[in-house]
């Protein structure tokens, strides 16, 4: 048999590309056809190597990235104040080349840039708004976070919301279990706690929230996680089942939830991060200081607070892009890559698909 016939029959035998091009798929179905002159709402996600922004007589030139072979890079156009320009563009790992001209034009258009790493953690943006903070918001937020009355006031809706879509989560998107009554029980003790009595101090209030996510993600124990058996992508036995948020393998102490070590942490950490980033544009266009935090008091250079106090309502909301696509899908040992040090990486086409959420956050 000829070498290049050797090489084919590996590339047939082996199973990424195969999936690969499943959830390529996958992700271009999720994508609303539009008509021409309708208004893009969602963003366009890119992911591979060798993916490109360039400009080229005016128009913006984008070619995503490869991921698998055989594939055909997906190329896109768009000019000048068209209505099918993406309100942002999202590059999820990968690699390329962004040009300075085109940098310029997606200001200009008033296009949003995120970069996001393998792990699901905002890398940078490039808000098309810029970071002008609005001195009389900035003012509030500093008034709010030293006053605990204001503070709880600020607060306690947001926890209410995330509890009432905790348990809409419980209900509709995990399967029955002993752990998902007691959870929602749980969910509806806490709401009736927030009403009949107050927490004194967002300590308390914490507190609340920190018991109800407790019984909540030991719900998603309950998960029935199908995989294919394939020889060439073995998986360990840890992955058969979710055990917890953290992560389980030697380095938990130091790496904590952001490298998860369980495939669902890993989906999660990614649409956790799509989530992210928009609530950091939308605080900046808005002209928040994304490091004032209310809640999340914690004035760190890389922990923009005040975005992780806006994104609390909506975590349980993203949580059923994974919970969805686990009830779907069986998965394969090729949808993931084992590091080193224990920490899951995502095939990037699955965490291109994992961007559109139900509610096209992005």
């Amino acid at each position: 048999m000829l070498k290049s016939e050797n090489v084919l029959n590996d590339i047939a035998n082996d199973e990424w590309p195969i999936r690969c091009a499943y959830w390529q798929f996958e992700y271009q179905k999720q994508i609303p056809k539009r008509k021409r002159r309708e208004t893009r709402k969602t963003g366009l996600v890119l992911t591979g190597n060798g993916l490109s922004l360039n400009v080229d007589k005016g128009r913006l030139l984008i070619k995503d990235g490869f991921t698998h072979y055989p594939q055909k890079a997906a190329r896109f156009e768009f000019f000048k104040g068209a209505l099918d320009i993406p309100p942002r563009i999202v590059i999820v790992d990968g690699n390329g080349s962004i040009s300075i001209d085109a940098i310029s034009w997606l200001s200009e258009q008033k296009v949003d840039l995120v970069r996001v790493a393998y792990n699901g953690h905002i890398q940078t943006i490039m808000s098309a708004n810029g970071y002008a903070a609005d001195p009389k918001l900035v003012a509030w937020q500093r008034a709010t976070q030293s006053n605990e009355k204001v503070r709880l006031k600020f607060a306690i809706p947001l926890i209410r919301t995330k509890i009432e879509e905790t348990i809409k989560t419980l209900k509709e998107y995990l399967p029955e279990s002993a752990s998902r009554d007691k959870a929602i029980a749980r969910a509806d003790k806490a709401l009736t706690e927030l009403k009949a009595k107050p927490p004194a101090s967002v300590g308390e209030l914490l507190a609340i929230e920190g018991n109800v996510a407790q019984g909540y993600f030991y719900a998603w124990r309950a998960l029935d996680l199908k995989w294919k058996a394939t020889k060439a992508y073995p998986i360990p036995q840890e992955w058969q089942v979710f055990f917890s948020r953290s992560s389980l393998f030697k380095e938990r102490q130091r790496i904590g939830n952001r490298n998860a070590t369980h495939p669902i942490n890993a989906m999660l950490n990614y649409v956790y991060g799509m989530l992210e980033s928009r609530m950091r544009i939308e605080a900046i266009a808005e002209g928040y200081d994304p490091n004032i935090g209310i809640m999340h008091n914690r004035n760190l250079p890389d922990r923009h607070s005040f975005v992780f106090d806006r994104m609390e309502p909506l975590r349980p909301v993203v949580d059923r892009t994974v919970l969805k696509l686990v009830a779907e899908e069986t998965f394969s040992g090729a949808d993931f890559q084992l590091q080193s040090n224990g920490v899951v990486r995502l095939n990037p086409e699955l965490a291109k698909r994992l961007f559109f959420t139900p509610e096209r956050l992005i």
